[in-house]
């Protein structure tokens, strides 16, 4: 078999393997077979010649599923304390089709950061990417390696680690361009960056609570950092969003197009969180619970079946996220 037919075989191998939704949550990270699967293809690929590599690349219609596989070596790695997903992770960098694929500010930068601290060469690291790369993604790549005289933290990568019953996971920290365009993840240095610092383990209390709706047969999507809208709350405000010290959130879908976002977030000490929480719940449809910091908020996502939308009772809702606040008001 030639080197273009492995490829191929390559290519076709991973567009067979599809990621479950869930594997992007970084919160509550779970074992997923892609992993190996994906693993496989990037080691198998690797060894070949950079012309290979390059063929690879322009052969990837779709890179979403190795994106995944990168970030989730890079969590596996600082959960392992391991260098041999990290290796992985960047090998997977450097496969992928352009370099505005690469997320250098965060997950690119996490990897050679618990590289390092795991002591990983990193001439041996640079020598590996710059083979396997095209030569757009190597030149950022020495951009990259430069910054990281300036990196010494996860946060630096926007990156926060949390803890919860599923083990060590990331909050990927959000921030706003300074263009037209609004927000996205990974960006530029020089940006304002959405903080996460809460005082009590918020991580723990969106699992928590996505887990209980799992378990009454709803379907929860991944948990990621969010933002409340003042608008939410019937408030107006000198910006867009109220003051928290964190804020995540997750979408869950009770079925037949009906679904609800969760908001968890803790706030400030000088926030008044009950009238906050009154004010949600009687605007929009939405409900609100609290204790003395934090609140959580079920806010209906518009429904575009012909019907019109349906008013969902949070009842049932409500009382898990009373009893979850609870359970976690120590943690």
């Amino acid at each position: 078999m030639s080197s273009s037919d492995r490829v191929r075989a390559s290519l076709q191998q991973l567009g067979d393997i599809t990621y479950e939704t869930q594997a992007s949550d970084f919160i509550r990270f779970r074992d997923d077979g892609a992993d190996a699967s994906i693993g496989a293809i990037v080691r198998a690929v690797s060894a070949e010649d950079r012309n290979s590599c390059a063929e690879f690349r322009r052969g990837l219609d779709d890179a979403d599923g190795l994106e995944v596989f990168t970030r989730r070596r890079v969590l596996q790695g600082r959960r392992q304390s391991s260098l041999s997903p990290l290796y992985e992770a960047l090998d997977g960098f450097a496969l992928l089709p352009s370099s505005e694929r690469v997320p250098w500010d965060s997950w690119f930068s996490a990897a050679l950061l618990l590289a390092r601290s795991m002591g990983g060469d990193v001439d041996t690291i640079s020598r590996r990417f710059v083979d396997l790369s095209s030569d757009a993604t190597s030149a950022r790549f020495a951009v990259a390696l430069d910054a990281m005289d300036r990196v010494q933290s996860l946060e630096q990568c926007r990156l926060v680690e949390v803890s919860t019953n599923y083990g060590v996971g990331f909050v990927e920290t959000m921030v706003f361009r300074a263009v037209p365009g609004g927000l996205y993840r990974a960006p530029t240095l020089g940006l304002n960056q959405i903080a996460y610092h809460p005082t009590t383990n918020l991580a723990q209390l969106a699992a928590s609570l996505a887990d209980r709706l799992d378990g009454a047969d709803l379907v929860t999507g991944p948990i990621g950092q969010d933002q409340l809208a003042a608008t939410s709350f019937a408030m107006t405000t000198a910006g867009s969003y109220l003051a928290t010290t964190g804020c995540l959130s997750f979408v869950a879908e009770i079925g037949a197009g009906d679904a609800f976002t969760v908001f968890v977030a803790e706030l400030p000490e000088d926030a008044d969180v009950v009238t906050l929480a009154e004010s949600a719940s009687t605007t929009n449809d939405q409900t609100c619970v609290h204790d003395q910091s934090r609140l959580v908020l079920f806010s209906p996502q518009p429904s575009f079946d012909d019907d019109g939308d349906v008013a969902i009772v949070f009842e049932q809702y409500e009382e898990f996220a009373r009893t979850v606040l609870l359970e976690t008001s120590a943690r």
